[in-house]
């Protein structure tokens, strides 16, 4: 033994090499490092990508999937009829195709470089929270494949990962958004236009709620889509719009979740398609029962750009979360919802975005 490592283990002492090697080892695997949620450590292993991998490539590699018919329609279109054209006044294929195929690449590259500049959409959390002053609560990463063969077949699904799996990163960044959201009682999640994950986000917050031994309801504000109600396989024959009808009954149209214990008020289907929940004298009514009775009321509330029942409707949360989706929803989306949401409902507002890509990773946010 060197003289350096015998003076290092004498300072030290065998219990400080015993300790350290204990703190590497993880006490449920025994062969991988284990770090607690929100430590360096834990920040280094998920920022950590394999060796080779660009994001800048991955971005480039994306942009060009989406543009690739585009850009192929247009080399196309372009060269046929170019060559199409020469063919009639008597011009020889190969010349004509020599001509057209260059001018018919560039014009498609650049068509499709121009849509892709052109898209503005939610790809960096810093533009949205520094640069345009909006509150940015976190964000949550996609689930892959390998994410949910991990599950049992019935359970593949955001509703299980969060309920089955809680250290998985995807429950831990919405248990943390359950965390920054604990000061407010009634809380609003909408998107600006369908299927960028409002209702995910406000099913898995309040999953995660419910984790941390809070009470917990959730209520379909969607009557129309209806689309909390189909996730939790329910399909009542009467839902939120007839409890509004008598609001003191309000215990008779709740449901209990059995696997996770939260409580959910369904939107049953509409036998009226003129009859909407904005039009209710008692929603206000049915809410203050809710806030009397529960920890967390979660609103899952229609898309704010389709129509304006949905910014009305978050108008009753003490917060909403406008929910954006992941290099999709694009910045004036985000913008015309934040707007809305501010000075027509004048509700507090916050942005949370989700299906960031796993070698995207942002890290927990809070708001400054």
């Amino acid at each position: 033994m060197c003289k350096q490592s015998r003076k290092r283990v004498l300072r030290n002492g065998p219990r400080a090499g015993e300790a350290k090697r204990a703190a590497l080892t993880s006490h449920m695997t025994g062969d991988r490092s284990r770090f607690e949620p929100g430590t360096l450590g834990a920040a280094t292993l998920r920022s950590r990508r394999p060796a080779g991998r660009s994001l800048a490539l991955g971005r480039a590699q994306r942009a060009v999937g989406r543009q690739i018919w585009l850009f192929a329609a247009i080399a196309i279109l372009v060269t046929g009829g170019g060559v199409a054209y020469d063919l009639a006044g008597g011009v020889r294929i190969l010349s004509s195709l020599a001509f057209w195929a260059p001018i018919g690449l560039g014009l498609g590259l650049l068509a499709g470089l121009v849509r892709e500049l052109n898209r503005n959409t939610v790809t960096v959390l810093s533009n949205l929270g520094k640069h345009r002053g909006y509150t940015v609560l976190g964000a949550a990463p996609q689930l892959t494949e390998r994410a949910l063969r991990e599950l049992a077949p019935d359970k593949r699904s955001p509703f299980g990962c969060v309920a089955f799996q809680p250290a998985s990163p995807f429950a831990t960044a919405f248990r943390d958004l359950q965390g920054v959201l604990r000061e407010d009682q009634l809380v609003a999640f909408i998107a600006s236009s369908p299927a960028e994950g409002a209702t995910t986000a406000a099913l898995c917050t309040a999953v995660a709620a419910a984790q941390q031994g809070r009470r917990v309801i959730v209520v379909d504000c969607d009557t129309r889509r209806r689309s909390l109600t189909k996730e939790l396989g329910s399909n009542p024959t009467a839902g939120i719009l007839e409890c509004c009808e008598e609001p003191h009954n309000w215990r008779s149209y709740i449901e209990e979740e059995p696997e996770t214990g939260i409580h959910l008020l369904p939107a049953a289907r509409m036998t009226n398609p003129w009859k909407t929940l904005v039009a209710s004298n008692n929603l206000a009514v049915l809410l203050g029962f809710l806030r009397e009775h529960y920890d967390l009321v979660v609103l899952d509330c229609p898309p704010a750009l389709r129509s304006g029942e949905g910014s009305i409707l978050a108008s009753y949360a003490d917060k909403a979360v406008a929910v954006a989706a992941w290099d999709q929803t694009q910045i004036n989306a985000i913008r015309q919802t934040v707007r809305t949401l501010q000075n027509r409902a004048g509700v507090r507002t916050a942005v949370y975005v989700n299906r960031v890509l796993p070698g995207f990773r942002f890290g927990r946010l809070r708001p400054d």
